[in-house]
């Protein structure tokens, strides 16, 4: 027997949106390890630091929003197979400072226009200037959200 006491969450714009955001991480993961063996969340910290140059661990982490811990994960086999590079920090010792190798800046080039190309159609009969705008404002609203709670903890 199956209960269903909240059947509008399925149809709600945030269970869409993570549906959406999911099946098109599924998509362009698949074709990154077929055809250029990477995982998607792999390439995202390439893309990172191809798009805005050398960072720092916390500097991608922020970016990625995702944990510390998770950057060192993701970077230790970038850096096992050659695609980014690890100096000393020159103002904190406990940091890294992180940059695209040459074998990596080439990974991402072919990558990402691969990719591109892959997914092409994914946005077909979308009016992706409207949905990008209305992604800067859940993006805004969120972050607004986040914010608000982070000041009104103890």
């Amino acid at each position: 027997m199956k209960i269903n006491k909240h059947p509008d969450i399925v149809e709600s714009p945030v269970f869409k949106l993570h549906r959406a955001t999911a099946l098109v991480d599924r998509v362009a993961d698949r074709y990154l390890q077929e055809q250029h063996g990477i995982r998607y969340s792999a390439f995202l910290v390439l893309l990172t630091i191809g798009t805005i140059g050398q960072q720092t661990q916390r500097q991608i982490a922020d970016r990625l929003d995702v944990s510390r811990a998770s950057i060192t994960q993701r970077l230790g086999r970038l850096l096992d197979d050659d695609l980014v590079t690890a100096r000393p920090h020159p103002d904190d010792a406990r940091a890294n400072t992180i940059s695209l190798s040459r074998k990596g800046a080439a990974l991402l080039e072919r990558a990402w226009h691969g990719l591109e190309t892959h997914q092409d159609g994914v946005d077909a009969g979308v009016d992706v200037k409207v949905l990008v705008q209305q992604l800067d404002r859940i993006i805004d609203n969120a972050l607004r959200v986040l914010n608000t709670e982070e000041k009104e903890r103890p």
